[in-house]
């Protein structure tokens, strides 16, 4: 079945707009298979929690504190990188 989407790509994450296959749609995106988040902007056990359904989940959230990703913020794809909070810092800590 074909479902219609209004002004969003179904084949892209709707928090970074990275490219979601309809396997995990359907597997982790909600009740249109559309994929809130993805694993290019969220990790796996948020996104096991329900976060690609669009789910509030319990687990911080990598965006707010990139390291969470397990790596540092530079190896993260550009589109990521700009969907990261900026954390305030008393200047010791250089990125």
């Amino acid at each position: 079945m074909n479902r219609l989407f209004r002004g969003q790509n179904p084949q892209r994450c709707l928090k970074c707009g990275s490219h979601v296959t309809p396997e995990f749609r359907r597997g982790y995106g909600d009740e249109d298979d559309r994929a809130h988040r993805c694993p290019e902007c969220d990790t796996v056990n948020r996104i096991a929690k329900g976060s690609a359904a669009g789910l509030d989940v319990k687990i911080v959230d990598p965006l707010e504190q990139p390291g969470r990703f397990g790596g540092s913020f530079e190896e993260l794809p550009k589109n990521v990188q700009a969907l990261c909070r900026e954390v305030a810092t008393d200047g010791g800590e250089e990125r």
